[in-house]
């Protein structure tokens, strides 16, 4: 009986370690695995995450420039480093919810100084909840509604033209057609090092892009989605949609200097053994005419299949920002928009000499006759 059960043992062993080889990620080049992790990221859209970014050195390196004097320049950097934006939240992308919850916070030896902004953002009715009490002192009207969220809408003839499901089914292609144009060279396998074992990583793999690589995968990203909105448009030469929107992101993109060549991002991808992307920890370096600096982006993953929401919110936990009694200084604010309000001031400008010009005359006259007998 001992021998059955020692020889069942070695069998069901063997099958671990047999079974355990066949991984998503076993056998593939580093780029392979790279896109393997993050396209099963996005199509497994649903996990906590808890995110920490900031600077480790600001500099500024413009010598005309007053920031660079000794004094300030020290007083900036030491600024760059005591601010940290934390940022946890969770997705839950075939149910179409989105929470985030960033935190600023300004932190030395002996001073701590922070400012949370919980939000939900939900697909089915394109809108934003946000918790206002960190800024309610300034709305007395928001502290009549006091552990409520507030909520926007996109206006339904707005969010009619943004084709987010289509956007959101195109992605898993659009990032693995992305990634498939980046040098090979920029991708590679690392050694399992601390924080490996700490997360339970079976895999860690490294991504090192320039500024230049880099943009040019954010641009082909945009440019995907642009091309799905077009294709989604019910009007393909209307450009007030989704499309505009993304090509404005495309442009600004664009419009951004470009860095020397020692600027550079590099990300640490640790994942499972199953492919699923653990952690992601980057440093980013910049080198810029006025300024240089490194950065930090530091992402942890967990709760994959079962997000958990701080904020379960029902009707009763939300008023809607039209519902809201807005001080005057904030009712005054639509005139600002286009439309019109914006018009009306075009229209009186333009009614108002002609009414000058039906005017009699006879003041004028009298003025100048005045003026003579001066």
């Amino acid at each position: 009986m001992t021998r059955m059960k020692l020889a069942a043992a070695a069998a069901l062993s063997s099958l671990a370690l047999l079974t355990g080889c066949a991984t998503p990620l076993a056998g593939k080049t580093p780029d392979e695995a790279t896109r393997k992790v993050m396209l099963q990221n996005w199509q497994n859209a649903s996990y906590n995450f808890d995110a920490q970014i900031g600077f480790d050195k600001l500099v500024f390196t413009d010598r005309d420039s007053k920031l660079a004097q000794p004094d300030i320049a020290d007083t900036i950097d030491q600024v760059g480093r005591a601010v940290r934006v934390n940022v946890s939240g969770a997705v839950d992308a075939p149910n179409g919810r989105v929470e985030a919850i960033p935190e600023l916070r300004f932190e030395r030896r002996n001073l701590l100084a922070s400012i949370k902004v919980p939000l939900q953002f939900h697909a089915q009715d394109m809108s934003l909840l946000v918790d206002p009490s960190a800024v309610d002192l300034f709305l007395p009207s928001l502290r009549k509604q006091s552990g409520k969220f507030i909520r926007a809408k996109l206006p339904a003839e707005m969010a009619s033209q943004i084709p987010l499901k289509a956007m959101y089914q195109a992605m898993p292609k659009i990032i693995d057609d992305a990634y498939a144009q980046a040098d090979k060279q920029a991708f590679s396998f690392q050694p399992l090092d601390a924080y490996a074992g700490e997360i339970g990583a079976h895999y860690k793999l490294r991504m090192d892009l320039s500024r230049e690589q880099e943009q040019k995968l954010t641009l082909q990203m945009l440019d995907g989605l642009a091309k799905v909105a077009r294709e989604q448009a019910k009007q393909p030469d209307d450009k007030s949609g989704a499309e505009a929107m993304i090509r404005l992101v495309q442009s600004l993109v664009k419009l951004d200097p470009a860095s020397g060549d020692k600027s550079r991002t590099v990300s640490d991808i640790y994942a499972s053994r199953g492919g699923d992307l653990l952690a992601l920890r980057q440093k980013v370096h910049v080198e810029a005419p006025e300024f240089s600096g490194d950065a930090y982006v530091n992402v942890r993953y967990s709760h994959y299949g079962k997000p958990q929401f701080v904020y379960q919110l029902s009707e009763n936990d939300i008023v809607d920002f039209d519902k809201l009694d807005m001080p005057d200084w904030l009712k005054d604010t639509d005139k600002l928009l286009p439309g019109e309000h914006a018009e009306a001031p075009a229209a009186a400008a333009a009614a108002e000499p002609q009414a000058q010009a039906a005017q009699p005359q006879t003041k004028p006259k009298k003025k100048r006759k005045a003026r003579r007998a001066q």
